[in-house]
């Protein structure tokens, strides 16, 4: 890599970090999120707007029925509408949409895995916004841009997973195959699950806890370009899940094989808070 290139990298790295903090800091960002609503068969007053919410069997989404004035849907970008019937919204997909709104909450219909539902409230006069001071970086560090090769399945794998949220624990994530990279003079075999037309991976490290956000941090990274399967999971941009902004969320935690016995010091360490 030239001089040139590892400068373009750097600045692409100062962008995605200051693109980070407004992102949690947003109207429905991480900070935004106050509070989650099962969905349940019968209807239900959906907590801070004019609505009720249920489930019909076999959708993949929810029925909103409007009780109140104010209620607006938006299933592209910046095109609310308002609801003034019985509508159904589909789960939450990668490019953010749909989303409901009232006043100065918003609302999505989120599911882990398809098989059961939760309306999740955003409020953009939540106390973490208020709270909130930064987060907190390493240093950028190139040798941190690890080679790496996806051992492709002959097809997805369901895979259970642990979240901090208990109840959640043994919802499933599809994996593509085994991520195989050398980390620290020691190679890993990492379990990165799809997300979005990209890969996560959810890992941990000897700066977890002491040095970074335990129990662990999340990788995001496009698959690879070909069937080589080569790809760069790039450390600098690990970052904090959702829920070291808000408890209110329901985050993966690393699998024993995605445990690394060597400090990664590159990517987000914590949130600041305000005193």
């Amino acid at each position: 890599m030239t001089d040139t290139e590892r400068a373009e990298d750097r600045d692409a790295w100062i962008e995605w970090v200051e693109g980070r903090e407004r992102a949690v800091a947003g109207p429905i960002g991480n900070l935004a999120l106050v509070a989650f609503q099962p969905i349940g068969e019968a209807p239900a007053d959906l907590q801070g707007f004019p609505a009720q919410v249920w489930r019909e069997p076999g959708e993949a989404g929810a029925r909103v029925r409007p009780t109140g004035q104010g209620l607006e849907l938006a299933t592209e970008p910046d095109g609310w509408e308002p609801v003034s019937e019985e509508t159904f919204v589909a789960r939450l997909g990668a490019e953010g949409l749909p989303l409901l709104r009232a006043g100065g909450r918003t609302a999505d219909v989120f599911s882990l895995d398809g098989s059961d539902y939760e309306i999740r409230l955003y409020d953009e006069a939540s106390p973490k916004l208020a709270a909130f001071s930064g987060i907190s970086v390493y240093d950028y560090d190139p040798a941190w841009r690890v080679n790496a090769r996806l051992e492709a399945y002959d097809a997805n794998s369901q895979v259970p997973w642990e979240f901090t949220r208990s109840t959640d624990t043994g919802h499933t994530k599809t994996v593509p195959g085994v991520i195989v990279a050398e980390i620290a003079g020691r190679v890993y075999k990492l379990t990165a699950f799809a997300d979005g037309g990209q890969l996560v991976l959810v890992f941990a490290d000897e700066t977890s806890g002491r040095e970074s956000y335990a129990p662990g941090r999340f990788l995001r990274f496009d698959p690879p370009a070909n069937d080589s399967g080569e790809l760069v999971l790039d450390f600098n941009r690990a970052f904090i899940p959702p829920c070291g902004f808000s408890d209110f969320y329901s985050c993966p935690i690393p699998p024993a094989q995605n445990r690394i016995s060597a400090p990664v010091r590159a990517g987000e360490q914590r949130v600041l808070w305000r005193d």
